[in-house]
């Protein structure tokens, strides 16, 4: 043991902070020490040494473990369920498997036409013969890794002619532009990023930048009326729409995602300046049609732009209004400011005097759609978005309570599909907020209509719900909802909606396969157990400090941003 006496470290070793890089300066090597320097002074040197040694040394230990203590204290919570984990696996592995199995039914049998029945293995074109369910199912398959589908799209893609509308003449602007635009752009964004090794075709890739253009100027006829409000219906070959004098909430605020990103793309302003004429009626309405702060009704004047009705809800003809407004601030917070301001004044009053809670259960939260200033205390199966709507702008903007609210809608959620005999959810549910007949809390809440249409709105809020709270329970009830769909909905073909809930045997099937069950359905249940943090195009909790670098359109098709990342 060295035995001489310390040497002071104010004296001799100052551990100077490392310079900037602006600040650093050439350093002149100092001379060694002089060889003829006796035996005492070398040990005094060599003594020296060892402190300063020594004490870096701990010096150096004592950061690491502050900084690990630091890292434990403000990591990230990690998920319950680890993505490698074989029950995960499994999981990923079936959802996958229902996708290419309906995927096959459909591309073998219908490929090209818009759906499949997939019971009786009936073709339609319902949506102008664009091919829908291909167009809508390329973006997850390409998340899912289905490259030969993806190839199989493309070359569609490619090779349609987008003046010929089967069955008619026109196209539904809305529906279109949330499933063939979109699916488009979305593409093109996934395969110039997080898949650019997948389809690497370049003319295939041009083929998808060059339709999606055109399909963009074709959808931009629409908006040829003296308001700027767009028709919902436009003919590709005249660029002329229909005469109808009223479009929905919905079909105005539904498009500036689309339109600004293919703006974004190509660098023509022209078609988000279309989108931002149209909204602008949306966010400075005419008193008289908004019953509520924030909350209007159902039709807009195609030629004055103003608001016809008082009547309205947080589904059909208003839902994806609501959706982008705070959608529009994630694609881009510097340019949508006012969007967000609207979002939050809608979700304020719906907070104020649309959500209920069913007798007896505090604890969920329904929203009720309203005429005026009466409510009805019925809420359809596309207004349960909503909670996934609240969750995500509460962690956008770090604001608890509105993640709660949302919380509380998906709890409802469960709490419906779980009194039902199939494990799925009505169309339609009522419900009382006070004590009626028997005041059994059990039956506060009823199944209006009991057809089950495979709509993804509750597999949608509860995807915002785990990657809001990393809650098992939202994973476990996304994942007894697929098996009830596995079960009761499966056919040879693919997947048809059923006719009653609460039936025994699903009530018989009605051979309905929307190109939703592809593009949001499978997606929202493949997301909600994919607990890989490095996937991009994943939701995430800004209050943790993560940002969101892609933005989902009410289609589930997943957008670059193009602000900074929230």
């Amino acid at each position: 043991m060295d035995s001489s006496p310390p040497v002071p470290l104010n004296e001799e070793c100052h551990i100077q902070p490392a310079p900037m890089a602006k600040d650093r300066v050439k350093v002149t090597a100092l001379p060694l020490v002089n060889a003829t320097n006796d035996r005492g002074n070398a040990n005094v040197e060599k003594r020296r040494t060892k402190y300063c040694v020594r004490t870096l040394v701990a010096a150096i230990c004592g950061l690491l473990i502050i900084a690990t203590v630091l890292s434990a204290v403000y990591a990230k919570p990690r998920a319950v369920y680890d993505q490698t984990s074989p029950l995960q696996t499994a999981r990923k592995k079936a959802i996958v498997e229902a996708f290419q199995h309906a995927w096959k039914g459909y591309s073998q049998n219908c490929f090209g036409h818009d759906i499949l029945h997939p019971v009786t293995n009936m073709c339609e074109d319902d949506l102008g013969g664009y091919g829908a369910t291909a167009i809508d199912a390329l973006s997850t398959a390409i998340i899912f890794g289905e490259e030969e589908a993806v190839l199989q799209i493309l070359r569609h893609i490619a090779a349609l002619d987008l003046m010929k509308v089967a069955g008619g003449s026109k196209i539904q602007v809305f529906e279109v532009t949330i499933r063939h635009l979109a699916g488009m752009i979305s593409a093109w964004d996934l395969l110039n990023g997080p898949f650019k090794s997948m389809a690497r075709d370049q003319e295939l890739r041009q083929a998808l930048y060059d339709q999606m253009v055109r399909l963009g100027d074709i959808l931009a006829c629409a908006f040829d009326t003296p308001s700027g409000i767009p028709h919902d219906w436009v003919d590709p070959v005249t660029c002329s729409a229909d005469d109808g004098t009223q479009s929905t909430v919905a079909s105005v605020g539904t498009v500036v995602l689309e339109f600004g990103r293919l703006s974004d793309i190509t660098g023509d302003k022209r078609y988000v300046a279309l989108a931002h004429r149209a909204e602008n009626y949306m966010l400075r309405p005419n008193p008289s049609g908004e019953p509520y702060p924030g909350l209007p009704g159902s039709f807009v004047n195609v030629a004055t732009g103003v608001i016809v009705d008082a009547t309205g809800s947080w589904g059909s003809s208003s839902d994806s209004y609501y959706e982008y407004l705070l959608k529009a601030y994630i694609y881009n917070g510097e340019l949508y400011g006012t969007y967000l301001d609207r979002w939050l004044v809608a979700a304020d009053s719906t907070m104020r005097s649309i959500g209920s809670h069913p007798y007896g259960h505090p604890e969920w939260t329904l929203l009720a759609s309203w005429d005026g200033s009466l409510l009805e205390q019925r809420m359809e199966s596309l207004s349960w978005f909503a909670g996934g709507s609240f969750i995500l702008g509460g962690m956008v903007t770090d604001n608890q309570t509105l993640v709660d609210y949302g919380l509380s809608i998906a709890d409802a959620a469960g709490a419906v599909y779980n009194m039902t005999t199939t494990g799925l959810g009505g169309e339609f549910v009522t419900w009382n907020t006070s004590c009626e007949g028997t005041c059994d809390p059990r039956d506060s809440i009823q199944i209006a209509d009991g057809r089950y249409r495979l709509r993804p709105e509750v597999l949608e809020t509860w995807y915002y719900a785990y990657r809001a709270t990393k809650d098992v329970k939202y994973r476990d009830w996304t994942w007894a909802a697929f098996e009830a769909m596995n079960h009761y909905c499966r056919t040879d073909l693919g997947f048809s909606g059923i006719n009653n809930v609460n039936a025994v045997d699903g009530g018989g099937k009605d051979d309905v396969q929307e190109s939703f069950v592809f593009a949001e359905v499978m997606k929202y249940a493949y997301l909600t157990h994919l607990e890989d943090e490095d996937a991009p195009y994943h939701v995430q909790d800004s209050r943790t400090g993560a940002k969101n670098l892609w933005v989902y359109n009410t289609e589930a098709h997943p957008l670059r941003v193009a602000g900074r990342p929230l």
